[in-house]
């Protein structure tokens, strides 16, 4: 697992750990794009000096690449390289992590990891993460929260979230610690 870690380190990087998990097994409608992840992503990197670890499962393995193939920076992807107590293990070293609504959103909030949670068709007071490291961003439309797990219109709910609203969030995390 340490070398899992390791990977896609360069040089003066790793002062901060950013998590980025693009997928969620729910659904499409529950996935920002993973273009924007990768803006996020190379961000980190540029401004913070960051190490970024894109996180998945073996299904969301696509997902992953698409965010890592888009990036300019290095990053270390995990996609369906470790088993669900690796990815534990792996969220709790994070200093941020940046999240769809999915399993390892509520895993990186249990372990108190500063975390931002993009929400779309789903409902974040029912479902969302729970503590003071938190934040959820999202774009509320008049369909929402519709809980579908495809968007049968324009999916604007995820498209209207801006990466600019995602990195303040982050930004206010990162104050924090």
């Amino acid at each position: 697992m340490q070398g899992l870690f390791s990977e896609g380190r360069k040089d003066g990087h790793g002062t901060v750990v950013v998590g980025l998990n693009a997928g969620a097994i729910f659904g499409g409608a529950k996935r920002w794009a993973p273009e924007r992840f990768a803006t996020i992503g190379d961000r980190a990197v540029e401004e913070w000096g960051a190490r970024v670890l894109v996180f998945g499962s073996a299904g969301e393995r696509q997902i992953g690449k698409r965010v890592i193939r888009t990036m300019s920076q290095a990053a270390t992807d995990l996609c369906g390289r470790t088993s669900l107590r690796e990815a534990i293990a792996l969220v709790s070293m994070c200093d941020i992590f940046v999240t769809n609504d999915s399993g390892l959103m509520h895993v990186a909030s249990a372990l108190n990891v500063p975390t931002v949670a993009v929400f779309g068709p789903t409902d974040q007071v029912a479902t969302g993460p729970r503590g003071q490291r938190i934040r959820v961003v999202n774009h509320r439309v008049h369909c929402s929260p519709c809980l579908k797990p495809e968007c049968p219109t324009d999916h604007q709910c995820m498209t209207g979230i801006g990466v600019e609203e995602v990195w303040k969030e982050m930004q206010d995390l990162r104050n924090d610690f």
